[in-house]
């Protein structure tokens, strides 16, 4: 018999349902992540979701937090925290035990006589398993209490967005061992959070689940809590042993795994690196209609993102192609058809950022999804001509055709065929004001701090656009249209002249960050620069000269590539965009060096990243980090980066391809490798079963003094040229 019972306040502030949240700040909480596809919970190291209603804490999925409170608590007990961890692909763990409280001697063995462990995994729902173990050597009887609570905010209420009214939170249904949770948005549509429990507690309410636990010595009990988020008439699924799941998540990881190149190195912090990048990667795949795209990252990003899904699947294509070929499908199958200024989309136009919540259902943000990116389109053809140089995969190719034109002809239209900058100036009122990678209110600068002026055209945007002209051409000619091709060839080279007309300022011997509404150059020195040798548009000298000053102490802060340099007056190294230094950036310029040859200076990027390293424990990159100087003390971390951030965490592929000098040639059957060398820190590294067209390669690095030697171990599946370039 179900007891329907007027829903606790989730936030406990007594405030009125339907009225506007008030959420509170976690502040200096170290988090524990879990994600599975669009489901993600953020804990404290303890494992709980507290204080109620902290915007960096909670179970969310589809872009709706089911979980806004939830933490265990044993009564009349002191709980000491003894360790986390990430236990492999699916489980998070934590380590607590019960004290006394009683004073006793320094160096006494303390009165510490239960052990707690709790394991959380994210399935399609949230389980958690708490055990219990009594060390005393007597009986014991102790109150476990789960508390719980649900505000159901959307991802953009919890990142700040404020609602002149929200939906009705419903009366709270409590049955004999489980809890429904509702609110019915604005949307039409009722969200349940659905909590169930075993055993059947001693007592059950709204808020919390009791259990009275008595404990022989040596006796271990368990507690089970399943919360499984619903929206609308979603079907509730029997349950399932938490040991099933977590086998069946298990052997899905390791299939994810199998299928990917293994790196292995002789470089500790860089394996468990590359191995915590390759777990993250299965975790941040969510559907999106009938297919799967990498999400940008946790917390705030956990969608897809068009920008950060292209260049991270980019980033990862010497590990896996399959990413990148999954999110093409998917940003294909919502590239814009019309005119839209509200959500910002245009014919041929790639995606910025689509989202599920009740506040993009109901229109209140234009996130159904959003097209305000500049960059988004130009890299989609980018990244499909690199899926087809790994793959070799004309089928691919076919079936991508006709969003490829469409991508192009978006090109053409804002560059009047490469005659013209591609700039872009917010057209919807909840749109973003810069709509490049650089997209914070205050990204666009010139050296004094004061803001460029739209409509911007950035100069990587630029570069982004000689390269969709370059690869596309190459992409149709593989097609048969080598008319078109050719077209499209001649393109690429006049908006290439243009760049570097408009662009180069000879008495400064640079690139313009940009150029503004009123046509004046914005001189800032910023990493984007680096960008441009990316897409191969300087000459080598001035390739040279750009890599020079990015690796110069003004720019390199001894982490890695500022995105502003310290010596311009607006740069903060605390600051989002104007001083931090971002992973991935450095990874694209660092591959910038090395299409030039310059690999001493990719190489001072990469031994930057691991020093970075050095100063994380969960040896995850972070969407971001703070620009101080190395110099000057140890990594400062940045408060509210993603973590895991895909772009950010498959970074160090792309660095190791770089500094290896890797390229390949699937459709040619070859594998280039010129001048490879290894940081300082590394003397091995192997290679196991990279991806070549059908092939599988094996080879191995071997620094030796001043000389890498390179070795082919093994080919399977078909013939592979090998080209080697020793320096």
């Amino acid at each position: 018999m179900a007891l329907s019972i007027p829903h606790a306040n989730p936030l406990g502030d007594g405030s009125a349902a339907g009225a506007r949240l008030e959420l509170t700040n976690a502040h200096n909480v170290v988090p524990l992540v879990r994600a599975r596809g669009s489901m993600f919970l953020v804990t404290t190291r303890e494992g709980n979701v507290t204080p109620r209603g902290a915007r960096e804490l909670g179970l969310f999925d589809r872009d709706t937090r089911f979980l806004s409170h939830y933490e265990m608590r044993v009564q009349s007990l002191d709980m000491v925290y003894l360790s986390d961890e990430v236990s492999g692909d699916s489980v998070n763990q934590v380590d607590l035990m019960l004290a006394s409280g009683e004073e006793s001697a320094f160096l006494d063995d303390p009165a510490n006589f239960v052990h707690i462990r709790r394991r959380q995994m994210l399935d399609d729902v949230f389980v958690e398993e708490l055990s219990f173990t009594n060390y005393l050597g007597r009986e014991l009887s102790f109150e476990v209490v789960i508390s719980f609570g649900a505000d159901f905010a959307d991802m953009f209420e919890v990142r700040g967005a404020k609602r002149a009214r929200r939906g009705e939170l419903r009366p709270a249904l409590v049955k004999l061992n489980d809890v429904d949770l509702s609110y019915d948005g604005l949307d039409g549509v009722r969200y349940t959070t659905s909590l169930c429990f075993d055993p059947i507690p001693d007592e059950l309410t709204p808020s919390t689940a009791r259990f009275c636990l008595r404990l022989a010595p040596g006796e271990r009990r368990t507690i089970e809590a399943v919360v499984r988020p619903l929206v609308g008439s979603q079907e509730r699924m029997e349950p399932i042993a938490f040991s099933v799941r977590k086998r069946r998540l298990d052997e899905e990881a390791h299939g994810f795994r199998s299928s990917c190149t293994k790196i292995r190195c002789d470089n500790g912090v860089l394996q468990q690196t590359l191995d915590r990048a390759l777990a993250d990667l299965f975790a941040l795949r969510v559907r999106a209609g009938d297919g799967a795209i990498v999400a940008a990252g946790i917390p705030w990003f956990c969608c897809p993102f068009g920008r950060d899904s292209l260049l991270a699947s980019y980033e990862a294509l010497t590990l896996t192609p399959r990413l990148a070929i999954d999110t093409l499908r998917v940003l294909a199958a919502h590239q814009g058809r019309r005119f839209d200024p509200y959500t910002e989309e245009e014919p041929g136009k790639i995606l910025h950022e689509m989202r599920f919540g009740e506040m993009a259902r109901v229109g209140e943000t234009p996130h159904r999804p959003y097209y305000g990116s500049v960059d988004s389109t130009p890299l989609f053809v980018v990244v499909a001509h690199g899926t087809y140089e790994m793959t070799g995969d004309l089928g691919f190719v076919h079936e991508l055709q006709p969003a490829l034109l469409a991508a192009l002809s978006w090109v053409d239209a804002h560059t009047h065929e490469g005659r013209a900058l591609v700039t872009y100036e917010r057209r919807s009122e909840h749109g973003l004001d810069n709509q490049g990678w650089k997209d914070s209110k205050d990204a666009v600068v010139f050296p004094n701090g004061k803001r460029a002026s739209p409509p911007i055209a950035l100069c990587e945007v630029q570069g982004y656009c000689v390269s969709a002209y370059a690869t596309g051409s190459r992409l149709l000619h593989a097609l048969g249209q080598t008319e078109l091709a050719g077209v499209y060839a001649a393109r690429a080279e006049r908006m290439l002249k243009l760049v570097e007309s408009t662009y180069w300022m000879e008495d400064l011997g640079r690139y313009a960050y940009a150029i503004d509404g009123e046509g004046g150059r914005v001189p800032t020195v910023v990493s984007n620069l680096g960008h441009l040798l990316w897409s191969r548009v300087p000459t080598l000298e001035r390739a040279r000269a750009v890599a020079d000053l990015l690796v110069g102490p003004a720019s390199f802060s001894g982490f890695g590539i500022r995105t502003l340099s310290a010596d311009q007056p607006a740069y903060n190294p605390l600051s989002y965009h104007n001083g931090t230094i971002w992973p991935h950036d450095n990874a694209i310029i660092a591959q910038g060096f090395a299409h030039y040859g310059l690999r001493s200076h990719a190489l001072k990027v990469f031994d930057g990243i691991l020093a970075a390293l050095e100063g994380m424990h969960d040896r995850r990159l972070p969407e971001l980090f703070c620009g101080l100087e190395r110099s000057s003390g140890g990594l400062v971390r940045y408060p509210v980066a993603c973590s895991p951030q895909a772009w950010a965490a498959v970074a160090p592929y792309l660095l190791l391809s770089s500094v290896l000098g890797l390229t390949i040639d699937a459709p040619s059957r070859q594998i280039y490798v010129r001048d490879p060398c290894l940081p300082a820190s590394l003397r091995e590294l192997v290679i196991e079963r990279m991806q070549v067209g059908n092939a599988r390669v094996s080879m191995a690095f071997t620094q030796r003094g001043r000389r890498c030697d390179v070795d082919i171990l093994d080919i399977e599946g078909g013939e592979v040229r090998t080209l080697i370039e020793l320096g």
